[in-house]
């Protein structure tokens, strides 16, 4: 069988509770740190989530190739 390529943006953010983490999967080819880091500064500002995160941690692309054997 073909591998599959999956490519995976993890990104933390600072909260009161402390660390919290958005994983999103299919991201572009090409992807850039200034375009992350606009998108992590979007949340922040807009709190559209239900833990408002305070300040950016990291991000981290991670990518994983997976053969199926059997």
């Amino acid at each position: 069988m073909e591998p599959k390529n999956v490519r995976r943006l993890r990104m933390t953010f600072e909260t009161e509770d402390g660390p919290w983490t958005l994983s999103l999967s299919d991201v572009k080819e090409g992807l850039l740190a200034e375009e992350v880091e606009s998108v992590m500064q979007t949340i922040i500002n807009n709190s559209i989530f239900g833990i408002p995160p305070t300040g950016i941690v990291k991000a981290e692309l991670i990518e994983t190739d997976t053969t199926q054997l059997v």
